[in-house]
């Protein structure tokens, strides 16, 4: 179940991270190392910490949020930057059926140029990407956009393109999450999440 991300407090400080699973083996003899990438493995991780919390009605909605959560079953959205990406509202949709991997065939942009920089993200098919090469867009509204991690599962053709405010979908990482609470009424709420998507 997807459980709505509480909107105030905003986060003071998210921390993200990608676990991108390898096999590496050392030959004995040269000591030359050979990697083994499991391309389709990695998940983004993240340490959520929001500012002190003052009252009780302040705290609510996110003592309710780390309740509804159900330990690590059920699943929010994490906006992964800090701003929209873009002015306005692009409607950017897939391209073509079947797409998978490390690039992926869009329309939808607007005008042709630049959309966004190396190092952005997008969301497809509710998984986090990063742009690994600069958006340039066509005079036809299209751009085909180099990304990574792997792209798990194909989206349908016309699939929505989350470019504005992209986000993981993500999962609590310990069952045992909570909240503290200090005198007058001072609260700390932090926790770690995965992607679960």
């Amino acid at each position: 179940m997807l459980i709505p991300f509480p909107p105030a407090p905003v986060p003071a400080k998210i921390e993200w991270a990608i676990d991108q699973p390898a096999q590496v083996n050392r030959s004995e003899v040269t000591r030359a190392r050979r990697v083994v990438l499991l391309a389709a493995a990695p998940r983004w991780q993240a340490k959520v910490t929001l500012p002190e919390i003052r009252g009780e009605a302040a705290v609510l909605d996110w003592r309710a949020f780390v309740v509804d959560c159900d330990g690590v079953a059920n699943s929010f959205r994490l906006v992964a930057c800090e701003g929209p990406q873009l002015a306005g509202d692009p409607e950017v949709r897939v391209a073509g059926a079947g797409q998978q991997g490390f690039r992926l065939r869009t329309s939808g942009w607007g005008a042709a140029g630049l959309r966004l920089k190396r190092g952005q993200f997008v969301t497809v098919g509710e998984q986090l990407l990063m742009l690994t090469a600069p958006a340039i867009v066509d005079a036809d509204g299209q751009a085909t956009i180099s990304i990574k991690p792997y792209l798990r599962a194909a989206p349908a053709d016309g699939a929505a393109v989350e470019v504005r405010l992209p986000y993981a979908v993500m999962s609590m990482s310990d069952p045992k999450n909570g909240w503290a609470v200090g005198i007058g009424k001072t609260y700390a709420v932090g926790f770690d999440c995965e992607e679960s998507a």
